[in-house]
């Protein structure tokens, strides 16, 4: 086997409870060092499985004969053919292991002792339907109070200074608190002038027209001018150049300059591995970088294959496997993240 062919993990690894499958503990002749290391590392040695305890080597290998502690009673071991049967007692030895269980069935006065209680509101008691149907009830309607309320149709405000014109409840008869309608032309209220996509909003209710009643958001707006690479509005655009660079805070990046940024900073590329006999392969990739990751794939089963994967040099990584591979049996995938 190539000895070269090793993954170093500097990390916990969590399988999420996959299985390890064909899979060797490290083999040992004699018990190795435990200078530094903590609870819990498994070996085999000899044949047999050893942990170190921090102390010392525990062989897993000696079996363990649970105790035998028959139950004096259980009467669950039969099946229960009328009645609700209840779990009243489980006693247990000195050990710990269950020695009596115990039951009862569910009687009249277990059922009579929870009871409807539409007076208070406990963990004791329970309601009835109609007690919850009309706390819920309640409850939205307390949630209601305070939201905005679209109305439909929208509002047309008053052409003259100084005027307004009463907003028309769609949803009510009377105009109440959070309300909220859409202007739909330009015009006054009161003394504020609006615009077409200005809100007015109810403050309390029964506003009617008075302008002291009323809440305008989103006034007073200039129209936006579009951003382009030469004409600054609200943002401009950054070219591919600037959008590459990274150092301006104040343009932004169109899928264009965004394009030319993925293309200069991440490299990519995928090559066939395997030649019959070899079990090290070195690839080039030119990328001036030594911060290459990899995936590898099996293509027969499309299987996601880990391997060694070392960078060599700023431009070349060498892969080394176990075992030699029949031609172009893997494809590997290098990707690069370029300073």
């Amino acid at each position: 086997m190539n000895n070269n062919a090793v993954i170093s993990n500097n990390a916990h690894q969590d399988n999420f409870f996959g299985e390890l499958r064909r899979t060797r503990f490290q083999q040992f002749t004699s018990l190795p060092s435990t200078d530094g290391v903590p609870a819990g590392w498994v070996i085999d040695y000899k044949g047999q499985l050893h942990q170190w305890n921090g102390t010392e080597w525990i062989n897993l290998a000696q079996n363990y004969v649970h105790p035998d502690y028959p139950l004096t009673n259980n009467p669950f071991q039969t099946d229960q053919t009328s009645g609700l049967m209840l779990l009243s007692q489980i006693l247990t030895n000195s050990s710990g292991h269950v020695i009596k269980i115990a039951g009862r069935n569910l009687t009249n006065a277990d059922i009579v002792s929870i009871f409807l209680n539409d007076a208070i509101q406990s963990g004791t008691f329970t309601w009835s339907s109609n007690k919850i149907k009309t706390y819920i009830e309640n409850l939205i309607g307390q949630s209601l109070t305070g939201a905005l309320i679209y109305q439909p149709g929208g509002y047309i405000p008053s052409s003259v200074k100084g005027s307004m014109t009463a907003p028309s409840p769609v949803t009510s008869a009377t105009i109440k608190t959070g309300m909220v309608w859409v202007i739909t032309a330009s015009g006054w209220i009161g003394n504020e002038p609006v615009s077409i996509g200005d809100h007015l909003i109810a403050n309390t209710d029964n506003a009617s027209g008075n302008t002291a009643n009323y809440q305008i958001i989103e006034k007073g707006i200039p129209d936006i001018v579009d951003a382009t690479e030469s004409v600054k509005g609200l943002i401009q655009v950054a070219t591919d150049v600037e959008a590459v660079a990274g150092t301006d805070a104040l343009k932004a990046m169109t899928p264009k300059s965004t394009k030319a940024v993925l293309d200069a900073k991440i490299k990519s590329g995928t090559w066939q591995i395997g030649d019959g006999s070899s079990v090290t392969f070195t690839i080039t990739h030119g990328w001036n970088t030594r911060n290459v990751d990899y995936i590898c794939y099996r293509n027969a089963d499309n299987r996601k294959i880990n391997l060694s994967c070392v960078p060599t040099s700023v431009n070349d990584v060498q892969i080394d496997v176990l075992a030699s591979l029949t031609p172009n049996e893997y494809r590997i995938t290098l990707t690069a993240r370029i300073d």
